[in-house]
């Protein structure tokens, strides 16, 4: 579904007598309960799009913001201070994926390198530097050729026909 609106939604929810009550303040009631939480989001979408008279179907595209009181300030805190632990995480991880993308790309496209020295230079397996940065019109991408057409030696010692070139321990 598209997005209907940028608008975030702020949601007070409460936990009494076993039940989630929620109260959407900027529409005018616009209250709501359920036995459980997943069910509460779904009845708080309902009730906004009723509420802010919103298409059919905008539910999936509304943004929410909850605000929880389960009756006890500490853990009230402390779940919303790890919701925004959490938060922040995954942005800096969405970053982190776009920079890893832009200098995988540099490294096997501007630079030449083999796609498993890019993914050990950057931490990251070699199937993710195929994903974010693919070679094109390269022979393989994991395994560089020579200008003779075989593979170079892997580094710098020479492997006999027959052994994987590891050592046992």
């Amino acid at each position: 579904m598209a997005q209907v609106t940028d608008r975030i939604y702020r949601v007070l929810v409460t936990r009494e007598k076993g039940a989630w009550l929620a109260d959407v303040p900027e529409l005018e009631g616009s209250q709501t309960w359920a036995r459980n939480l997943s069910a509460l989001d779904v009845s708080v979408r309902e009730v906004i799009v009723l509420g802010a008279d919103l298409p059919d179907g905008a539910e999936t595209g509304l943004h929410l913001a909850y605000e929880y009181n389960i009756g006890n300030p500490e853990l009230n805190a402390l779940t919303t201070q790890l919701r925004a632990d959490r938060a922040r995480i995954e942005q800096e991880e969405r970053e982190l994926a776009e920079r890893t993308a832009v200098v995988a790309a540099r490294l096997v496209q501007g630079e030449s390198l083999p796609v498993r020295d890019a993914a050990a230079l950057l931490s990251v397996s070699p199937q993710r530097i195929s994903q974010v940065a693919p070679r094109s019109g390269r022979a393989s991408a994991a395994e560089p050729v020579t200008k003779s057409g075989t593979p170079p030696s892997r580094g710098g010692r020479a492997v006999r026909a027959g052994s994987s070139g590891r050592r046992s321990s």
